[in-house]
């Protein structure tokens, strides 16, 4: 009989925890190397059915024995188990996503790290010391934990759905414009104000530029959010940012990008993205910093995009000659936060964004060749390599 092992945080197929969590349960269930145990409530799902229903399978198998165990415990308290418990944490090792509020502690406890803040306090250091085993997102998450004492801490890359994230023809409702792919929550490291400036830039020399964005976020209250108001090129973007949400139209107008340059699209589940990433001759990431690989880079290049990365933190993981097109001036970042480095981030040249979006639009064979070549690499990433990796890295 395979072990149980919990999951603490919430799972769901619209943001980058969700998923992870979503694929583990999915994969260890699938390989039987473990039987997945949920323990916070699955977050509104709408997306593929079949999938939706082996969730429910998982979470109805223990559903009873986890609700009776919250009624003895109270919200915020400590739980024990008897199995070993997986644990989401970000920046300053605080978790993430559990509901209702419980700090499980299992047989093991298995931390599973993404930051992007190298800024530890003493008191996440003795937080990450206190679990069994702790794996990173990326090398360069690894490494900063390890060069602030946490040696101990290992590394496994995210993955991707092969069967949905793959090459496939167009449908060409776009065939008339270039188009430039982004995507990404709404944040100073994910480096929006750097794909407006750019898009711009190289609208000016080709008009029928269009830009292609998922940029939403239900967090606009987050850290980084609010760091946008120091961006080098658009200060302004945060007066678009309000309790109704993001006023996209006029966000992209105050910074130069007519109406008919831009399409923002609404927060959208993972199954419907490869439809949309195949529709762009080129994605752009100049992202500041990225603690795990960039979720959504690795789906554009395993749909055979040709993708411009910075080559910056988890970004590094991704990168491979031929494989994309690297952003290698990378500057120091300015940010005046008192809570905040941004040691290991990195600030990308626009202009050579700019050459790296003028290689696509010249040269398409070249550009096809990227592109083939970026999900011959993510085909060697799917997530259930990836969670087999993770599973003997935590013992199961």
């Amino acid at each position: 009989m395979a072990p149980e092992v919990a999951i603490s945080w919430q799972v769901g197929p619209n943001f980058g925890w969700g998923l992870f969590g979503l694929q583990i349960a999915v994969q260890l269930k699938m390989s039987g190397r473990a039987t997945p145990v949920l323990l916070s409530d699955i977050l509104n799902y709408t997306g593929d059915p079949l999938e939706r229903g082996m969730l429910e399978e998982v979470w109805a198998k223990n559903r009873g024995a986890i609700q009776a165990m919250r009624t003895r415990s109270k919200p915020g308290g400590r739980v024990n188990l008897k199995i070993p418990v997986l644990e989401a944490l970000g920046n300053n090792a605080a978790r993430q996503f559990v509901h209702p509020d419980f700090h499980y502690r299992g047989s093991q406890t298995h931390g599973l790290v993404f930051l992007e803040n190298p800024a530890i306090s003493i008191k996440a250091l003795e937080t990450y010391a206190s679990f069994d085993t702790l794996t990173a997102g990326s090398t360069w998450a690894r490494d900063v934990l390890r060069e602030r004492g946490v040696q101990y801490t290992e590394m496994c890359l995210q993955g991707v759905d092969t069967a949905l994230f793959h090459p496939a023809p167009r449908r060409g409702y776009l065939k008339d414009r270039f188009v430039i792919f982004s995507g990404g929550k709404l944040e100073i490291r994910k480096g929006q104000d750097i794909v407006i400036e750019a898009v711009r830039r190289f609208r000016e020399r080709h008009p029928e530029t269009l830009l292609v964005c998922l940029w939403d976020n239900p967090i606009l209250g987050g850290f980084f959010v609010n760091l946008l108001n120091q961006s080098p090129y658009h200060p302004g973007m945060m007066k678009c940012v309000g309790d109704a949400g993001i006023n996209w139209e006029r966000m992209f107008d105050e910074a130069g990008l007519p109406a008919d340059a831009v399409r923002a699209l609404p927060l959208t589940v993972n199954w419907n993205l490869p439809q949309i990433m195949r529709e762009a001759d080129v994605a752009l990431f100049p992202n500041r910093c990225e603690g795990g690989t960039n979720l959504i880079a690795m789906q554009a290049m395993a749909c055979g995009v040709p993708c411009v990365l910075s080559a910056n933190s988890g970004h590094l993981d991704i990168i491979e000659d031929g494989a994309c097109l690297p952003l290698r001036r990378q500057n120091p970042v300015v940010i005046k936060h008192p809570e905040l480095s941004t040691q290991g981030w990195g600030e990308s040249d626009i202009e050579e964004i700019l050459e790296a979006l003028e290689i696509v639009y010249r040269d398409r064979k070249k550009a096809r060749a990227i592109g083939a070549a970026g999900a011959d690499l993510m085909a060697g990433y799917s997530w259930k390599t990836q969670i087999d990796h993770l599973a003997s890295l935590i013992g199961l």
